[in-house]
């Protein structure tokens, strides 16, 4: 096991999709103030969580996994990486994450088990219900409000947090029922359960243009209470991408399927997030 091996189990370049939102809600508590220990201790917080929530993920698949061909060369099915390992790295990620909730503040030292909760059964969550990508883009999405808590330890008031709320995690369960697109025929055979599978692909990329459409009116109705050209501008590039990641998907052709995952909301959590922060700074209001 090295040091690329533990990156590439952990999938360290997906933190791309919810870093942004995390430090969404902690720019939106925080406003013009800066707090550079709480901006490391969320950073710790969150790189520690999306590792152990992988590490969990990988685990409780394994005995799938080992028997997907698409999944050969992953470290822990190849064994590069022993399950052993496996757990030790689970247990220290979560240590790591309940060290770095409990400087930040008590309320969000109360409420990380919550989140540890969410890990643990989301995996298990493919084998109950096809609408598990609702359920996984809720553990994410989460983290705008934990970003927030992080600042401010108590619940806003204003729907502006639970808007990006809906919105991120219902982009997130969108293109994850494109992720799963490859393993349409694996999932089937062996009792796993999607959107794709219990619908067919017509209908599960139906759903996913619908979970996106929620996304885009929930983030748009953010407008209400920030209203800024900044976020303007960034709502028609995040728009254009969302629609972009559907109209580029060939199912017939597993590369067009990275693309539309990856390539295409690679960037929109941090457009959001910059036109945030420049909302503050520049605040160019409408």
């Amino acid at each position: 096991m090295n040091f690329r091996d533990i990156v590439d189990y952990i999938k360290l370049e997906h933190t791309v999709f919810d870093l942004p939102f995390i430090f969404t809600g902690y720019v939106l508590a925080a406003g013009r103030y800066i707090y550079p220990i709480k901006i490391l201790l969320i950073l710790i917080a969150a790189v520690s969580a999306r590792a152990s929530a992988m590490s969990i993920n990988r685990i409780e698949g394994l005995r799938y996994d080992v028997i997907n061909p698409r999944k050969k060369d992953w470290a822990l099915v190849s064994g590069r990486i022993s399950k052993r390992e496996a757990i030790a790295m689970t247990i220290f990620f979560i240590a790591l994450f309940e060290m770095a909730t409990y400087f930040l503040n008590r309320l969000v030292f109360i409420l990380s088990p919550v989140v540890i909760f969410l890990f643990l059964t989301d995996p298990l969550l493919k084998r109950i219900t096809p609408w598990r990508h609702v359920y996984m883009g809720s553990t994410i999405g989460v983290g705008v409000l934990a970003g927030y808590l992080a600042v401010i330890p108590a619940f806003p008031r204003e729907l502006t947090i639970y808007l990006i709320f809906i919105g991120s995690s219902f982009w997130i369960a969108g293109f994850d029922v494109i992720y799963v697109i490859p393993d349409i025929e694996y999932d089937r055979i062996n009792g796993l359960k999607t959107l794709m599978v219990r619908y067919g692909l017509k209908r599960g990329l139906q759903i996913s243009i619908i979970f996106h459409a929620v996304t885009l009116i929930s983030f748009w109705a953010v407008m209400l209470y920030v209203r800024t050209y900044w976020y303007l501008a960034a709502m028609i590039v995040i728009s254009f991408l969302v629609v972009y990641q559907h109209v580029i998907l060939d199912p017939s052709k597993p590369e067009t399927v990275r693309r539309s995952f990856f390539n295409a909301n690679s960037f929109i959590g941090f457009l959001y997030l910059i036109s945030l922060i420049l909302g503050i700074v520049f605040p160019i209001r409408m």
